[in-house]
């Protein structure tokens, strides 16, 4: 009996110094204001004060309103319990670090409103450690981790955590890394003008059990940095709509490597980027993507989604995948795209579904295509698809004549499929001399075989261009009489 009442006394004891390690507690029973010493179980915190939290809004939330607060390392909103802390009206924060959601139970929100409103954190930051976390930046209020250290939400599996930043002048500057889902989940949105920035790799789904989201939304929304990785070794997804830009550009001297979108990083991640609407949803308007080192395709499963209303010309390239793990899907749904500028060197596969356009030249792996598809456009160039190729019934393939005469050229190293539809003949615009053109162009041919019927080719001419096919070549036989009146470069 004896040693079972030292048992009891020295786990009470252990309690108690548990609990005075906390050098202030937010109680709330006086006010809402952080500057009410009646509020704390101790004096109002400042910058030596380390140990401090707040762990309940009952029965008033914690403000700083108007006024400079602080506090040491060790900060924490909703340890155990559900706590709330508004800092509005020109209102400031400095931190060492800090946790929002810290335990199982715990439930922590803060939010930042206003021109001049503003939380400094210079330690580790966490949104969501094995609670929820919750950090909202508000109609101009602005925050900045100062330190190196990963800004993480969603820590534990158990973990959840969300950062939005809406409105504008609202910026959340990150001098270090985001964690958008680290084990658990996590979520950013960024929406009518908000800006993020970020200075180290970033990943979405940091770990194998991490689940992350991103959502830029709206003309000068922002997320600005260097990589990122959506579906690091979990499963992620970043979604562009309404003007919302992605920017990884970084000085001119730097590899460009260092500042790639890359979707499915690490063998058994899952990565999706959306551009406009929901998979399979009515097409929205497109976000923006300003990319210095392209799209990889990399180690894990990655789709990459257009399903807008817009046009975007996209001067990048995609690479990948790579690895005998990796795997990529490019699925066109709305909306033009084209990447008009640098070759592709994608061995994914691609499908244009039959309200969209979709261009792009370098190299491609299978492509289906029930839309329109656009070979090298602007480029009349050589296409490479390693794989098949199928058209539909009402799919259209455009093909380029350029001044040289330069012809597209599409390689196909399986088999060419049509179940009808047609070949547009498009003329670029540009001097093409007074040498004669006429003569048989070749314009795709597949190792594998021909198949099926074209129902034929579409161009500004018809009795000018005519389509032939010799084995599993198909060609355009030009009647230069005819085009030459009607395309000379100075009329």
């Amino acid at each position: 009996m004896k040693s079972k009442q030292c048992l009891m006394i020295a786990v009470a004891a252990g309690l108690l110094t548990v609990s005075s390690a906390w050098a202030s507690e937010w109680t709330g029973e006086l006010s809402t204001d952080w500057f009410t010493s009646g509020n704390w179980t101790a004096s109002v915190p400042n910058a030596t004060t380390a140990q401090v939290r707040i762990n309940t809004s009952n029965p008033n939330e914690a403000r700083i309103d108007n006024d400079a607060a602080a506090t040491g390392n060790s900060f924490e909103v909703g340890r155990t319990g559900t706590a709330t802390l508004n800092i509005a009206n020109g209102g400031s924060l400095t931190t060492g670090s800090a946790t929002l959601g810290n335990q199982l139970a715990g439930n922590g929100k803060v939010t930042i409103s206003g021109p001049d409103s503003i939380w400094q954190t210079s330690g580790a930051f966490t949104i969501g450690a094995f609670g929820f976390g919750e950090l909202q930046v508000l109609a101009g209020g602005a925050f900045q981790a100062t330190t190196i250290n990963n800004l993480q939400m969603g820590q534990q599996t158990a973990g959840s955590g969300s950062i939005m930043v809406s409105g504008a002048g609202s910026t959340l500057v990150n001098d270090g890394a985001f964690w958008i889902g680290a084990s658990g989940s996590g979520e950013l949105t960024i929406s009518d003008g908000g800006v993020v920035t970020f200075a180290a790799t970033t990943t979405v789904a940091q770990a194998g059990p991490g689940q992350g989201n991103v959502l830029i939304s709206g003309d000068g929304s922002l997320l600005s940095g260097t990589r990122l990785q959506v579906g690091n070794s979990g499963s992620g997804q970043l979604r562009l709509v309404h003007g919302g830009l992605l920017e990884l550009t970084g000085p001119a001297n730097s590899p460009a490597e260092n500042y790639r979108l890359v979707i499915g990083a690490n063998s058994g991640s899952i990565g999706e980027v959306v551009v406009g609407g929901a998979i399979g949803q009515a097409p929205q308007p497109p976000g923006l993507l300003d990319l210095r080192g392209g799209i990889l395709f990399n180690n894990g499963s990655g789709t990459l989604v257009f399903n807008h209303d817009g046009a975007l010309s996209l001067p990048f390239p995609i690479t990948g995948p790579v690895g005998s793990n990796g795997s990529g899907l490019v699925r066109a749904e709305h909306g033009v795209t084209l990447f008009s500028d640098q070759p592709l060197a994608y061995s994914g596969s691609l499908i244009i579904e039959q309200e969209a356009i979709f261009g792009a030249g370098g190299q491609l792996g299978d492509v289906v295509n029930n839309g329109r598809f656009v070979a090298s456009p602007g480029q009349s160039a050589t296409l490479t698809i390693n794989g098949d190729y199928s058209q539909g019934e009402d799919a259209e393939l455009e093909i380029q004549f350029a001044p040289g005469p330069v012809v597209d050229f599409i390689d196909i190293s399986g088999e060419a499929d049509f179940s009808g539809g047609s070949i547009v003949f498009t003329i670029l615009p540009g001097d093409y001399g007074n040498v004669p053109l006429d003569g048989l162009y070749p314009i795709l041919t597949a190792a594998g075989g021909i198949t099926g019927q074209i129902d034929e080719l579409v161009s500004a001419n018809p009795n000018a261009f005519q389509l032939s096919q010799d084995g599993d070549t198909l060609f355009v036989n030009v009647s230069d009489s005819l085009f030459r009146d009607r395309y000379k470069a100075n009329p």
